[in-house]
């Protein structure tokens, strides 16, 4: 262990200096090659966690993180990306801060971009346990799958949640789920239970439908909606 640390930082030391480098191998950063503060096109191995800033290529580990731009495939227990993603993530816990294009295949997917801009929103798929984004177009499919903001697409789920939607919200074999947009709906809700706070054009199916306030009525099982 001590030749692979002495050997990996005399490498580190070797390479400081570049602006970007096509492999990088982590032990546990700060122990890695090259250091944190380079770009990394091409391959990054991490056996238990690896730091880079940009990325672009094949990255495998336990626990990556990407400080600035993903592209690429991110293959690990924990892929989180404090910037841009593009690409795809496949991991028990894969995080993006910033703007995400591409998707996210883990047990918690996690996307923080707020954006109000359209050309901003993240877009792409999320599959797994938990599904959180912010503004979002694509498709959520999990156990929970939730927004801060706006949807546009579908989420496929036992909970489905989201301030506005477009689209359509449905539970596990079309049914068997929770839908919620505590905002205005424009599409479809599906599932034992759907609460919607306005209908903008749309209608819910289900045991409960729940449309606050401009329904054909407040509440009405089997069929609501408004056009």
């Amino acid at each position: 262990m001590r030749k692979l640390i002495i050997l990996l930082s005399l490498f580190s030391v070797s390479v400081a200096l570049a602006d970007s480098t096509p492999v990088m191998f982590s032990l546990l950063t700060p122990v890695q090659a090259p250091s944190r503060h380079n770009d990394v096109g091409g391959f990054r191995l991490s056996l238990l966690y690896g730091d880079c800033e940009d990325f672009a290529g094949l990255d495998i580990g336990v626990a990556s993180r990407t400080r600035g731009e993903f592209k690429g495939l991110a293959i690990g227990g924990v892929n989180i990306v404090e910037e841009e993603f593009g690409g795809l993530a496949v991991g028990g816990v894969n995080c993006a801060a910033g703007r995400m294009t591409g998707g996210q295949l883990g047990l918690i997917n996690w996307n923080g971009n707020d954006s109000t801009e359209w050309k901003d929103v993240t877009i792409g798929a999320q599959i797994g346990i938990l599904n959180y984004a912010e503004d979002f177009c694509g498709f959520q499919d999990g156990l929970f799958n939730i927004s801060g903001g706006r949807v546009a697409g579908l989420q496929d789920g036992l909970l489905n949640f989201t301030h506005d939607f477009s689209g359509v919200q449905c539970g596990f074999y079309f049914i068997f789920g929770v839908n919620i947009a505590s905002g205005a709906v424009s599409g479809c809700q599906i599932g034992l239970v759907n609460y919607a706070d306005t209908m903008e054009r749309g209608c819910q199916i289900g045991i409960v439908n729940i449309i606050a306030h401009n329904g054909w009525c407040p509440i009405l099982p089997i069929v609501n909606g408004s056009f």
